[in-house]
């Protein structure tokens, strides 16, 4: 049997792990002068289980959009959205926009990819 992952577009769990650590990082920078972008992991999100995140960390690791490190014993992994994650995350938001501003009409959006 041969397996083969395809990952066009991050799901929604997805991007909304991306989101979160979209807005820790920026409320790190805000309370952290030198803020190198390195952030603990998430371990509780709503709506998500444990294994839901573990899930989402590795499928966003593989793809590129989350880029993690070894920081030591009292940290453990460290994790920072990638240029790829953030590109993705802008991504959704323009087609949620553009979904938006044509009344949700994805047979439109169909069309158009």
């Amino acid at each position: 049997m041969n397996a083969h992952f395809q990952f066009n577009a991050p799901d929604q769990q997805n991007l909304q792990v991306l989101e979160a650590y979209k807005v820790r990082a920026a409320a790190a920078k805000a309370a952290t002068e030198d803020f190198t972008g390195w952030l603990e992991r998430i371990d509780v999100l709503e709506g998500l289980t444990t294994e839901d995140l573990t899930r989402v960390h590795g499928q966003l690791i593989a793809t590129g959009n989350l880029k993690f490190e070894i920081s030591g014993r009292n940290v453990g992994l460290c994790y920072k959205i990638s240029d790829r994650g953030r590109q993705s995350l802008e991504k959704s938001r323009a087609i949620a926009a553009a979904a938006g501003d044509n009344g949700g009409d994805e047979s439109e959006q169909d069309a158009a990819a």
